[in-house]
């Protein structure tokens, strides 16, 4: 090889060397920025958490002193938006908060709670006065234990935890980590067991009677797919008082509550369309003629590709139950049914007063609103409790539809459901 050969290959491998070596450097650097910047979101994700907690605990501890009616709204508006605040930030702390359920579970109830008393227009009763008291007193606890791992955090007893997963630390345990304390103060922490008509206020009493056995169950699953108990296979199980079991029976999927079956599943593809939309309709009612679900009326119907989907609902006291709806889909190739949905259908009815007519319940109405249309509707509150109400249908000073629901029991509005804007 000649001199000048030599040299030349050696210059480039130089200029090689050294441009991998900036790269190399450049890119340790963007790794520092980057595990520089993921810890500050950190840190920022737990000093909001801390500081939401704090407001919460100050919040609730005014609910004591608080008299009439809009200052209990006031209390109660901020202590959704500070529960709902720390929910969210701690959500995004760089471990599995998953694990920390009993906090996040207080977090969501204490929010939820002070939701439920928003807008009743009367201040807090003896029992809720003292179940917010005890909220407040489980906040200070939980704000007290945050302000107690963030003066780790600063005087550098704690560390905070990375999403980063290095070689060098595996198998290497570290105690004094942000979450490893969390959890520990997770297990000592007492969960808030409230009754009220809200959605983590407990479940709405069932009537006794009807439980299905285990045995009852599989039949009943069995029934439901046209096939002998022994062809259906377990996919899982659930404990509890519901103890749901799930079945896969071919392409089908069924999931049993010891009510029966909730809902039924297909993972085929469903390619051609051999049924009008009518044709789906009567295969659909049909089915629930033949399983025994009594005179339904049709509340919604559409149309996703070569799928059918319809939903009905059952009408009591000339008002439609529009909050439990049986919801199911037919296959337009062969008119089977590929999909079936009643967790949230009751087939029962229930005791409701309608104590308000409708002219007055009219009254709660703006009064730009013309109405063209009105009936009757039983509503579910957050809690399951079941809401008689007037709805009223119409189009505001602009035209734009607005549905609005009127409490048959205390004459105030109770939800509004509106319609696209009109294109100007």
């Amino acid at each position: 090889m000649k001199r000048k050969t030599k040299i030349l290959l050696a210059s480039y491998l130089s200029v090689a060397m050294v441009t991998l070596a900036l790269y190399a450097w450049a890119g340790q650097w963007g790794l520092g920025w980057y595990r520089r910047t993921a810890n500050e979101s950190a840190s920022l994700a737990f000093e909001e958490t801390v500081r939401s907690v704090e407001r919460l605990s100050g919040v609730l501890d005014k609910s004591v002193y608080a008299t009439d009616s809009d200052m209990c709204d006031r209390i109660c508006c901020e202590a959704y938006a500070c529960a709902a605040a720390a929910e969210s930030a701690m959500s995004t702390l760089p471990f599995s908060t998953w694990e920390l359920e009993q906090l996040s579970a207080f977090l969501n109830t204490a929010g939820d709670y002070a939701y439920s008393l928003c807008g009743r227009g009367e201040p807090f009763s003896g029992e809720q006065r003292e179940d917010l008291k005890t909220m407040a007193a489980t906040a200070a606890d939980f704000s007290h234990r945050l302000l107690e791992l963030r003066e780790g955090l600063n005087g550098r007893e704690l560390t905070m935890d990375s999403r980063e997963k290095r070689l060098r630390n595996v198998g290497v345990e570290n105690d004094a980590k942000l979450s490893g304390e969390l959890l520990a103060y997770e297990k000592d922490f007492t969960p808030l067991e409230l009754r009220y008509d809200g959605k983590y206020g407990g479940e709405p009493e069932k009537k006794s009677g009807g439980l299905l056995t285990e045995r009852e169950m599989l039949t009943a699953a069995a029934d439901f797919a046209g096939v002998a108990p022994e062809e259906l296979q377990m996919e899982y199980q659930f404990e509890g008082t519901e103890g749901r079991r799930c079945y896969r029976a071919g392409d089908r999927f069924l999931s049993v509550g010891r009510g029966g079956v909730e809902s039924m599943s297909c993972d085929r593809i469903v390619y051609e369309e051999k049924l009008s939309a009518e044709e789906a309709l009567r295969a659909a009612e049909d089915f629930l003629q033949a399983r025994g679900y009594g005179e339904l009326r049709l509340q919604e119907q559409s149309q996703s590709g070569c799928i059918a989907r319809f939903s009905f609902v059952r009408e009591q006291d000339g008002a439609l139950c529009s909050d439990s709806a049986l919801r199911l889909s037919i296959a337009l190739d062969d008119g089977s049914l590929y999909s079936f949905d009643a967790a949230d259908f009751d087939p029962e009815p229930v005791e409701v007063s309608w104590t308000v007519d409708e002219e007055t319940a009219k009254t709660a109405l703006p009064e730009d609103l013309s109405v063209t249309d009105s009936g009757r509707v039983l509503l579910q509150s957050p809690g399951g409790r079941a809401l008689p109400c007037y709805v009223f249908s119409g189009a505001d000073a602009e035209g734009r539809q607005v549905e609005i629901c009127v409490s048959a029991e205390t004459g105030k509005q109770v939800r509004i459901n509106l319609g696209p804007r009109r294109e100007v």
